[in-house]
């Protein structure tokens, strides 16, 4: 009767663990309460679009700019951009409404569409609070921070004051009212930021270079095709500099002595990330944005200098898309797959020129480019084109289609180049193709992942990697056989966009995070939000070194996956 117990038990237990296994990773809504302990600052660091700043403090070293994107820092000591401070540093959101700086203490405090934030100086570590963690009321938003006599002040959308010692944020109820905040500000010699804050001097005239018109007067600087943005901030400092903020044109710096104010171009154009290239010192990046209300573009990001170059396609003859799936760079040329073509940039002439099905594109919804010695390869809603590459030219271009119509009519979401092998991850499978013979098919058998819908596939010396709609599997070319688990994850179920096999591991993009293939302890880790991610929903990669990036519906996240000090 005893093992008859024990037995049913186990069987429970076991059943526990498969229904565990076979459940997909579901979404998860994080409360992320600090920095994350278990890596160090740096190890996660995500560059997003800051162009949209609501709120300056002058710090004293950095000049802190509230953005859409996180708190951007400029040095004004180095004369550069630091890092920004974002979700991969430990704060709670990255779409900031107000920094503000406790001389006092040193904390850099600040409010977000989630709470209030502060980071300790000392450990560089952010403490997070959420609104329904604070003494404040149904949608009663905090609209000023302030300090004095070694207290931090909190002004709301209520008229309420709050206040709480200068090192911890367990604030309670002070007052309420206009002439008891009068009252407190003077008792307590409190400095605001925020709605609170006393009116900078008012804006000079500045004169500005590139194309573009200061307006002091209705606040706001034009450019040449008449857009106006609106100038939201501005502070001076002790060194008659001017700090902007701009809602759309990022932050600027002007000369009060020179009057020449320039705009200190940093992050990207856009937020969301599907491609990414690497070129050298620089990152091409692009992404299909969810804002149809503002251009979009491409960025050129300088890593270095954190400073970027942006190409907007309605400005230019020849870039007719946007919406970037894809980017691969070759030499001098650098390609663009878009939702309506295939673009090709020459930036020794500073030529764009956009290939669609007039140009016997097989479709112009392209999913992936693959550049080998003598061709482009173009994945698309309809099958693969080959291009030739050179001599490359009105009369001398050359575009075919790849075994059709055997191939046609077949959405293919991601290439491989092998050797002469060409494989395809396709909406009905695997697809191998041999450039040389000029014949494929789609894989077939009992072993493996037949016929199931195939999304990213990547290739490390002899084996192919294939992300598919139930789960990883890996195939080794040589010994032709498929790798055994943990290698082949099956029981996954997280939407995956991109795979990325390498000496070391093996990374994996899903819309629920990372998984990374340790190959040397032989196990799958999973990287969320809660490790650094600015987003689980990771849309493409990049290794580079000991550094990988992730681009991500929030922005590009880098992160030192080799560190020597830590074991994931």
């Amino acid at each position: 009767m005893y093992i008859k117990i024990k037995l049913q038990i186990l069987i429970i237990l076991l059943a526990g663990v498969l229904f565990f296994l076979s459940v997909p990773l579901q979404a998860v809504s994080y409360r992320i309460k600090g920095t994350n302990r278990n890596y160090q600052q740096g190890d996660w660091i995500t560059y997003s679009s800051t162009r949209f700043v609501r709120n300056i403090a002058i710090g004293d070293r950095f000049i802190y700019f509230a953005t859409t994107g996180g708190i951007t820092r400029y040095n004004f000591f180095g004369d550069n951009w630091d890092f920004p401070w974002t979700i991969s540093n430990g704060l709670a959101d990255n779409n900031m409404y107000l920094v503000a700086m406790d001389f006092a203490t040193g904390y850099l405090w600040c409010t977000h569409e989630a709470g209030i934030s502060y980071l300790e100086p000392a450990s560089q570590l952010w403490n997070n609070f959420y609104y329904d963690e604070l003494p404040l009321g149904g949608d009663e938003t905090i609209t000023s921070i302030g300090f004095g006599d070694y207290k931090v002040y909190l002004a709301t959308s209520w008229n309420n004051y709050y206040t709480t010692e200068n090192n911890d944020a367990n604030f309670y109820f002070a007052a309420s009212g206009e002439e008891n905040y009068k009252r407190l500000t003077s008792e307590h010699n409190i400095r605001w930021y925020g709605e609170l804050a006393p009116s900078e001097p008012v804006l000079m005239n500045m004169f500005m270079s590139d194309g573009y018109f200061f307006d002091e007067g209705n606040r706001r600087i034009s450019d040449m095709q008449f857009r106006r943005y609106p100038i939201t901030c501005w502070a001076y400092d002790k060194w008659k500099n001017l700090w902007i903020g701009t809602w759309g044109l990022g932050a600027g710096r002007g000369d009060v002595n020179t009057i020449r104010l320039n705009l200190l171009v940093n992050g990207l154009w856009d937020p969301v990330v599907d491609a990414i290239s690497k070129d050298g010192d620089s990152f091409w990046l692009g992404g299909i944005q969810d804002n149809d209300e503002m251009a979009s573009g491409v960025t050129e990001w300088f890593p270095a200098v954190n400073t970027s170059k942006y190409y907007e396609a309605y400005l230019l003859t020849g870039f007719d898309n946007d919406q970037i799936t894809s980017i691969a760079v070759d030499g001098d040329i650098v390609w663009f797959g878009t939702q309506d073509g295939l673009t090709r940039f020459d930036r020794n002439r500073n030529n764009w020129r956009t290939l669609t099905v007039v140009d016997n594109l097989v479709d112009n919804f392209v999913h992936d480019i693959v550049i080998d010695d003598s061709f482009i390869w173009a994945a698309t809603e309809r099958g693969v084109s080959k291009l030739n590459k050179a001599p490359w030219g009105s009369d001398s271009l050359k575009i075919r289609h790849v075994l059709y119509p055997n191939l046609g009519n077949i959405a293919v979401y991601d290439l491989e180049k092998q050797h002469n092998l060409l494989w395809m991850a396709t909406e009905f499978g695997i697809f191998v193709y041999d450039t040389e013979k000029n014949t494929g098919g789609f894989y077939t058998s009992t072993v493996g992942p037949a016929g199931l819908a195939t999304f990213a596939v990547s290739g490390y010396e002899d084996e192919i990697w294939f992300g598919t709609d139930e789960g990883i599997a890996a195939f080794n070319t040589a010994t032709k056989e498929w790798l055994n688990p943990p290698a082949r994850l099956y029981k996954t179920d997280s939407g995956i966009n991109r795979i990325l096999a390498a000496k070391d591991a093996v990374w994996v993009a899903t819309n629920e995070g990372v998984l990374k293939f340790d190959r040397e302890r032989n196990r799958w880790v999973h990287y969320t939000v809660m490790d650094g991610l600015s987003s689980d929903n990771v849309y493409s990669l990049c290794l580079d070194g000991d550094y990988i990036w992730f681009g991500t519906a929030e922005g590009l996240t880098r992160f030192y996956w080799n560190s020597p000090y830590r074991i994931d």
